[in-house]
């Protein structure tokens, strides 16, 4: 990857929640795991607006396990939810402001996943073998296993309110690429823009 678009990607994660949601789209998720690669491009997003908003984890404050909420903007939070799914987030914004990105759903582009394979969080980490040891790893760390890279953006973004949530449920955060068959089930796609 070149510096242009290690810059590039460093300056998306680096806007407020909203920004960083929709810029992510297209983006590429390469996971590397052994002698395995794969590479899947992001296709649907939710923007979490960190202290101010009761939908977040860091809404009820600073604990070891939302720490990474806090970190430098592509620093990595998987949190493991209903006992049976892994949850991948990126922090965004800039450090000590945990504003943060869920991915929801991304297609797989290699590494012989099936299309539909990583269509919702769950899914997602599955597919990808993403799990609480990345938590508090950074996307530009190769080391960690887990990395970003350019893509191809989509060409209509659709816009709903974010899924499965029962606080501030009505905003509209949810993002994803509208001509994907990739996104999740989700709320009716209302707009796209």
């Amino acid at each position: 990857m070149s510096r242009e678009d290690t810059e590039r990607l460093r300056a998306w994660l680096s806007l407020p929640p909203p920004r960083a949601a929709r810029a992510l789209l297209g983006a590429v998720l390469e996971r590397r795991k052994g002698h395995r690669v794969l590479r899947a491009r992001i296709v649907e997003t939710e923007a979490y607006l960190g202290a101010d908003d009761p939908a977040a984890h860091a809404f009820r404050g600073r604990t070891p396990r939302t720490e990474p909420l806090w970190g430098p903007p592509g620093t990595v939070y998987v949190y493991f939810i209903y006992g049976m799914h892994h949850c991948l987030n990126v922090a965004v914004d800039r450090e000590g402001v945990p504003g943060c990105v869920l991915i929801r759903a991304a297609e797989p582009l290699d590494g012989g996943l099936a299309p539909g394979a990583l269509s919702g969080p769950g899914r997602l980490c599955r597919g990808l073998a993403i799990d609480t040891r990345l938590s508090g790893t950074h996307l530009f760390e190769p080391r960690a296993g887990l990395t970003l890279l350019p893509g191809a953006p989509p060409r209509r973004i659709g816009v709903t309110p974010r899924v499965g949530i029962s606080h501030a449920a009505e905003r509209p955060l949810r993002f994803f690429d509208a001509d994907s068959r990739a996104v999740s089930r989700g709320p009716a796609r209302s707009r796209t823009r």
